[in-house]
């Protein structure tokens, strides 16, 4: 309702601007449910699992067998990690596959992982994985 002047009363804006902050927070709500809900904890790619050994100066993956499990767990059809030891020391980047690659729909994801070598030390590996 407005006045003469063109003014809305304190009650009516009070209550227009609860009917706003009603529907964002529903809007809001509905959008973390759905996001929350989407994504099972238990089928997302574990980044920690990219570890390997240096071995004669060669990388050495060891998770060829967690990639086969992701799959199986995922439901995914495939899943490919490019691993790179910066500076180039090991030879050039070690590349392990699971699953069969349809071409198509890809996700990336880009995550540093550690390797140790004879001596026992951790070196940082980049990892570049690729499933779909």
């Amino acid at each position: 309702m407005h006045d003469t002047k063109g003014d809305m009363g304190f009650m009516e804006a009070v209550l227009s601007m609860m009917a706003v902050v009603l529907a964002l927070t529903a809007f809001f709500g509905a959008v973390m449910l759905l996001t929350a809900s989407d994504h099972g904890q238990s089928y997302r790619f574990d980044a920690g699992m990219l570890d390997g050994e240096i071995t004669d100066g060669e990388f050495v993956p060891g998770y060829q067998d967690y990639l086969r499990e992701y799959l199986d767990a995922s439901g995914k059809k495939f899943v490919s990690v490019d691993a790179e030891i910066p500076g180039g020391f090991c030879g050039e980047i070690k590349k392990e596959t699971a699953g069969t690659d349809p071409g198509r729909g890809y996700t990336s994801l880009f995550s540093a992982g550690t390797a140790s070598d004879d001596a026992g030390r951790r070196i940082p590996v980049w990892c570049r994985v690729v499933f779909c």
